[in-house]
């Protein structure tokens, strides 16, 4: 039991710097072409889908470790309300990153730009996720 809850965390750790580190580096990208006014050639756009898919990658990572530490330490996912408003948080992070990625893989298919307007909406909604998943989690696990 010990060692799969230190399977678990690391794991569920590595996803949390993973996904953190796609967001932050792909956001960072972004707004430097967006302030020089400038498209990404195709090779920066295939690395911005790489770095949504490592993200997308991390976040299914993250639940499937986030169920198993669930199951492990507290017997199933009916921890308190605020673990709820933390897995509602993630769902809407894990919602729109599988948007996302799927709407930025049918613009590199198509030879097109990600529709930006879109972009923008998703980024937004997906701050508002973050904000319910770590502070969710801050509260639920401080008790």
């Amino acid at each position: 039991r010990q060692t799969m809850e230190v399977i678990l965390k690391t794991l569920h750790y590595f996803s949390i710097l993973f996904a953190g580190g796609a967001t932050v580096g792909s956001g960072v990208i972004q707004a430097a072409y967006m302030k020089a006014g400038e498209a990404p050639p195709p090779y920066i756009g295939k690395a911005f889908a790489l770095l949504g898919y490592i993200g997308l990658g991390s976040i299914v990572t993250l639940w499937i470790t986030g169920i198993g530490l669930a199951h492990l330490i507290y017997g199933g996912l009916a921890i308190n309300g605020a673990f709820h408003a933390k897995l509602l948080g993630a769902a809407i992070v894990l919602f729109i990153s599988a948007y996302a990625n799927l709407h930025v893989y049918q613009a590199v298919k198509a030879k097109r730009p990600p529709n930006g307007a879109l972009m923008k909406r998703l980024v937004q909604a997906g701050r508002v996720g973050l904000v319910l998943a770590i502070g969710g989690a801050a509260v639920a696990f401080s008790t």
